[in-house]
């Protein structure tokens, strides 16, 4: 929880239609940033390794996908697994 962070600030999902992960920033104030690129009102499409972070002072999440993702990115609910990793130092 931060400040910079509103309640319902940006949606982190699946796309099966691209194989891809979507990020959406719902016009927060504060900014959405991928890799330090800011995202205001748009969604974008993310990879693993990428630094996902909310709010000019709220934490930073690396995008990592577990299992057999990895290989040619594989389907989640077929033994791949996508989390968001924990803070980035």
């Amino acid at each position: 929880q931060s400040a910079d962070v509103a309640d319902r600030h940006a949606a982190l999902e699946f796309s099966a239609s691209d194989n891809s992960f979507i990020l959406q920033d719902f016009n927060s104030p504060h900014g959405t940033f991928v890799n330090s690129c800011q995202v205001q009102n748009a969604a974008v499409r993310v990879r693993p390794g990428d630094i996902l972070s909310f709010g000019t002072a709220g934490a930073s999440f690396e995008l990592v996908v577990d299992g057999a993702a990895q290989v040619g990115w594989g389907c989640p609910g077929k033994g791949a697994r996508a989390r968001v990793g924990g803070d980035v130092q």
